[in-house]
């Protein structure tokens, strides 16, 4: 037996009686977490252009099948899919995978499984919870399999949403076998340009591009399109991992202790809007302002020790990074997230706005903070550890490290702790979402397993 054999053996065959309450409690977290991430990117735009999409999706008509998250309207869901998608990735505010299988699958399994969902109607809490967990573990395995470029998650997670919108949608067997390959034909990862000063509009488009694949992948195969070659199998040269890896490939990580372990269990939820990466340093730049009492005025200079990776990416080139053009360029500056932090005493979506990027108490503190690669901090590829130092006017230097951020497994969000994220979430909305019906989105996604209609949560949030 294939792999994909396997794989397809475990998708087809597994129900919600054979998951366990961690993966259970995981999946319902990572549903909520990013049903309020997908409502505050409603607003997360430079020039309109988010509203300019929804007003295209929506003159474009059709079926009205799936919601519009935050915007309301329905449409067909393969449009619902593809903008819901972009919603979620905006904010760089979803969860990723940490450590030896990194990336951002939840984004796009999430909003992939609400289209679907509401598009079939009457489909149970049990049944949105199997789809999301199977094609969370799917996302993570094809990448995990693909040794040597573990930030692929653009191109695996094509079948992770496939997967996802294939058990909604009720395929087995061959069927579930084309969806996969279907989606293979799809597939998109470019990713230059998303972060550049002229292109930040496009944050969050390969995502809406990997939703709407799933649903159009697992639409196609139920209407009889069909792939008769294996997508993983070496002997085929034009195999997924042959295109998109160059041939690396291990078929043993990909169907390890498969159905025993779900890897969306060890999900990291994010904590602040901004490039995971930054999330210690953050977390120790607070933790000495809380215990040393120290002033945004009294700060003379901040140096954060980091991996070579991440000050590579985070905090070079410095003039780029104390000098970030819009929010995505924020998102990935580390000099502006502490410079925010040390500001306002307290860092959430706000520090991350168009609005704080013209702030020049901020700008002129980011000219204060620089980054420093250190070695020995690189020897830890599980976590992403920083030490941060801040100079006062008094000679006094304050230093802080933290090994790994707030909602990583190893200091993991409750339930209760995504509800509160999932408030704050909805405070930037385009339209406004009741009290009332946040609460009741809380209590139906905790209390998921016993939900007859999952349709009844998306249409709390449009």
């Amino acid at each position: 037996m294939s792999a994909l054999d396997m794989v397809i053996k475990h998708l087809s065959g597994t129900n919600y009686n054979a998951l366990t309450p961690d993966v259970i409690e995981a999946t319902k977290k990572q549903i909520l977490d990013m049903s309020g991430v997908i409502v505050s990117g409603s607003t997360c735009g430079i020039s309109g252009e988010i509203n300019d999409l929804v007003d295209m999706v929506k003159d474009w008509g059709g079926k009205e099948e799936s919601t519009i998250i935050a915007f309301g309207g329905r449409v067909p869901a393969l449009n619902a899919a593809f903008v819901n998608g972009i919603l979620c990735a905006r904010r760089d505010f979803d969860d990723t995978k940490l450590g030896f299988a990194g990336g951002h699958v939840s984004r796009a399994i999430v909003p992939t499984a609400f289209a679907m969902a509401e598009r079939q109607g009457k489909i149970s809490g049990r049944e949105f919870i199997t789809a999301v967990a199977l094609g969370h573990d799917l996302g993570c395995r094809i990448q995990l399999a693909g040794r040597g470029r573990d930030s692929w998650y653009m191109a695996t997670n094509f079948f992770g949403a496939a997967a996802t919108a294939g058990k909604i949608l009720g395929l087995r067997d061959e069927k579930m076998r084309y969806a996969l390959a279907l989606a293979f034909h799809q597939i998109c990862g470019a990713q230059g340009g998303g972060g550049s000063a002229g292109l930040g509009s496009l944050k969050g488009m390969s995502n809406g591009f990997t939703c709407k694949a799933g649903v159009l992948s697992a639409l196609l195969a139920q209407s009889g399109f069909m792939v008769d070659w294996d997508i993983l199998e070496a002997k085929n040269k034009s195999n997924f991992y042959e295109v998109f890896y160059g041939g690396a490939y291990s078929p043993v990580l990909l169907t390890l202790d498969l159905g025993k372990l779900f890897l969306g269990t060890s999900t990291s939820q994010k904590e602040f809007p901004c490039c995971h990466m930054q999330h210690t340093s953050l977390k120790a730049s607070l933790g000495l302002l809380k215990e040393y009492d120290i002033k945004a005025d009294d700060v003379v200079e901040v140096v954060i020790s980091l991996p070579e990776h991440n000050y590579s990416l985070l905090t070079a080139p410095v003039e780029k990074k104390q000098n970030p053009q819009n929010f995505t360029e924020a998102q990935y500056s580390l000099c502006w997230g502490v410079a925010s932090a040390i500001v306002y005493g307290s860092v959430g979506i706000r520090n991350f706005t168009e609005e704080a990027l013209r702030d020049t108490k901020v700008r002129e503190m980011a000219r204060k903070v620089f980054g420093k690669p250190e070695m020995e901090l690189s020897k830890q590829p599980m976590s992403s550890p920083a030490i941060v130092e801040i100079r006062i006017k008094n000679g006094k230097v304050f230093s802080k490290r933290v090994d790994y951020p707030f909602g990583s497994p190893e200091d993991p969000m409750t339930f209760a702790d995504v509800a509160t994220k999932f408030r704050h979430c909805c405070e930037y909305s385009v339209k406004s979402i009741s009290r009332a019906n946040q609460d009741k989105v809380i209590q139906m996604v905790e209390g998921l397993e016993e939900l007859t209609d999952v349709s009844q949560i998306v249409r709390l949030l449009g």
